[in-house]
Formats: structure tokens, C-alpha cells, sequence
């Protein structure tokens, strides 16, 4: 399969403390993704027995839908590379008029009341800050500076669509309409897992920047995933079957090449994307399909070696 290196769009990488700030809320607040994740098993809970019972109450009622998603675009819309303080300052200082006219501006879908939302948004980042992020290890924040710093110097050396291939470990964003910029943020909270959302002529996605805290000298859990994810015989026949195709698949065409069940097949998929042996294919935020991506081999060839030559 060929595949057109070019892009007709603009790609950067953004980096500040409120996109993490966003992203460790969502992570806390998507609850089916608790499973999913690289942080421990118990962290939702360790958090959840320091906050308060107010702010313990109202992330409970969240859920990850199109008012979370206004309230993301808002405040990345809001942040201008300025610190969490700032960015809560203009929050709070804008109008409810003032916040609707940007966010049209922007592409944000604009809520049936500006005011309670904002109000909401309030709540979430000051009290998600002060009883959870300020004292989140500075490393994090530091470790996602350099990775940033890492991949902008990387950016004159590949085509466009390579970069974003090596970057978000596999993601191939097609060419959509009113589609001009893309803004790749590194991650650490949610990672393996994405964001993304489209906000007009913004796709903004968040990607695991791969930073990991490990007390032993064993391979980085990306590249343990990697090699457990091939150690099955459904995933290995998936990894077959987009190698062969010409074109990339649908999930329904896999399911029905595979004949497992959805779960079991989107299981499988999962695994496969996370550790980077697929492409997905995105038109803005909807997943079109996907391809091998058999570069990963021999990213995993490379790390067992790296480990075995290790002393």
C-alpha cells in the first residue's frame, strides 16, 4: 500500500502545564479507561481518597461527553501558552458573550448556557489543580517539555505524514475538509490512550509521549507492550490480514475476517494500535480504519536486543 507524505494541513507540537492538566482529568474521569492505561491499577483510587468530597462528587457525575469537550476546547482556546493561574484568570475575566464569540471563532460547539458551563469549568480546573495537580511529580511536566523540544527538532528531517506517523506512534490523519492545522500534544496520564477533537480548522491530539518512572532496568512498558502484543494468535492473523490488504480495513471487515465477537476483536485492535503494529486512519475525529504498520517490528527487534546487550 502507498500512502501520499504529504499534507495539506499544518502540524505542531504544543506543550504547557494546562494541557496536562486537562489531560490527567480526563483520565480520571473516563472511567472505562482505567484498565487501559500506564498509570498503577489503584491511582484513580489513591486520588480519589485525597480529594474532597465536593470535588470527589462533582467528577463522579462527569462523563466524557460534548460538554466535557466544550470545556476543552475552551480553555486550550484560552491558554495561549500561559500557566494554569492565567488561563483560570481569563476564564473567569471573559463574559459569557466574550467566551461564546471565541469559541465560535474557534469551531467550538457553543453550550445551551455559556455561563453555567463556565462555571463548571471553573470548578473542575481549580479544584482539580489544587487538590490533585500541584502535586503531581514535576517530572511529568519536565518530561513532556523535553519530548516536545525532542520532536520539533525532528520536524525539517521527515516528510509531513512521517513525522506524525513516528510522533503519535502510527496515527495518519487524512485530508478533511476545512481541516488546516494539527496540534499534537504530548501525554502522560492517558497514555497508551489518545484525545482527540476537532474544533473547525484544529484537529488537536493528544499522544503518549512515552515518559515512564521505573526503579528497574527492565524494557519501558511500550516495549514490553509490544512484544506481549504479538504473543497471540487472533492478533498476529489481524496483523496478517492489514499486511495483505491493499487498502486499509474497518473494524467490521476485521471482525468479520477474524469471525470473533466486536469486544473480543476490538480488544485485540486495541492492543495491536497501542503498541504501534497498526495504522489508524482518522478523518478528523472518526477512525476510518486501519493498516499494518510494520516499522514496529523492527522498533521491537531493536529494544529486545537494546535489552539482551544491556549491562
Amino acid at each position: 500500500m502507498t500512502y501520499d507524505m504529504k499534507a495539506p494541513y499544518d502540524v505542531h507540537i504544543g506543550f504547557g502545564p494546562v494541557f496536562e492538566l486537562l489531560s490527567s482529568l480526563h483520565t480520571f474521569i473516563c472511567r472505562k479507561a482505567y484498565k487501559k492505561t500506564d498509570l498503577s491499577s489503584g491511582w484513580a483510587e489513591q486520588v480519589r481518597d485525597k480529594l474532597s468530597p465536593d470535588l470527589s462528587g462533582l467528577l463522579e457525575s462527569m462523563e466524557i461527553n460534548a460538554d466535557w469537550k466544550v470545556i476543552y476546547g475552551i480553555v486550550c482556546m484560552l491558554s495561549d501558552e500561559g500557566g494554569i493561574d492565567e488561563v483560570v484568570d481569563r476564564l473567569e475575566s471573559r463574559t459569557a458573550l466574550e467566551l461564546n464569540e471565541q469559541a465560535s471563532a474557534y469551531g467550538i460547539p457553543l453550550p445551551d448556557d455559556m455561563e453555567k458551563l463556565r462555571g463548571l469549568a471553573l470548578r473542575l480546573l481549580s479544584g482539580w489543580y489544587e487538590e490533585y495537580f500541584r502535586y503531581a511529580d514535576a517530572n511529568i511536566l519536565i518530561g513532556l517539555e523535553q519530548e516536545a523540544e525532542r520532536r520539533n527538532k525532528e520536524k525539517d528531517v521527515y516528510s509531513t505524514a512521517e513525522w506524525v506517523d513516528r510522533i503519535t506512534n502510527g496515527f495518519r490523519f487524512e485530508p478533511s475538509d476545512g481541516l488546516t492545522r494539527v496540534l499534537l500534544v504530548p501525554q502522560y496520564h492517558f497514555q497508551p490512550l489518545n484525545i482527540i477533537y476537532r474544533f473547525g480548522s484544529l484537529l488537536l491530539c493528544h499522544y503518549s509521549a512515552g515518559i515512564y518512572f521505573q526503579e528497574d532496568d527492565f524494557l519501558s512498558p511500550q516495549e514490553y507492550r509490544m512484544i506481549r502484543s504479538l504473543g497471540e494468535k487472533s492478533r498476529l492473523k489481524i496483523l496478517k490480514y492489514l499486511y495483505q490488504s491493499q487498502t486499509p480495513r474497518t473494524f467490521i471487515e476485521i471482525v468479520r475476517h477474524l469471525k470473533l465477537s466486536k469486544g473480543i476483536t476490538h480488544d485485540h485492535i486495541f492492543k495491536l494500535r497501542a503498541s504501534g503494529f497498526i495504522h489508524a486512519h482518522f478523518d478528523s475525529e472518526t477512525l476510518l480504519g486501519y493498516s499494518a504498520r510494520l516499522s514496529a517490528v523492527d522498533e521491537m527487534h531493536s529494544s529486545i536486543l537494546g535489552y539482551m546487550e544491556r549491562n
